[in-house]
């Protein structure tokens, strides 16, 4: 059997470079998967019991019909212009009415572009649920 001979200057201790290397790891680690856990879509929801009518509209208004079409201020646009119409007042916050049976790859496509030209900030209007 060998025995360890330790000098005046010496004494036995444990080597903590591996365990900070590896809370190092871990707190990078955490971080990481932190920053990765948020929403893809920052959604405003109106939540008021009473709503004010303003006469001045500080909102865009665009419609997705069952069928899929898209329709701003009383008129059908097409996908393509929909850029174009968001374009025209970045400042307005975007209102989306989504029909119920209107088709999901519509909406979609409405909310990738206005994740770009409005910053994700909309607003998705919908039917109070009735009471059961």
């Amino acid at each position: 059997m060998k025995s360890f001979d330790f000098g005046p200057d010496e004494e036995p201790g444990i080597d903590l470079t591996p365990l900070i290397d590896t809370i190092f790891m871990l707190l990078i680690f955490f971080i990481m998967t932190t920053t990765f856990s948020r929403p893809v879509l920052d959604i405003i929801l109106p939540s008021s019991s009473e709503a004010e009518a303003s006469a001045e509209r500080k909102e865009q208004l665009i419609s997705i019909r069952a069928d899929g079409t898209l329709h701003y201020e009383g008129r059908q646009i097409a996908r393509e212009e929909l850029d174009v119409v968001l374009s025209e007042r970045p400042e307005a916050l975007l209102n989306l009415y989504v029909d119920k049976n209107a088709p999901f790859e519509a909406f979609v496509g409405v909310v990738d572009v206005a994740r770009v030209k409005k910053g994700g900030h909309f607003v998705i209007s919908t039917e109070p649920a009735e009471d059961r």
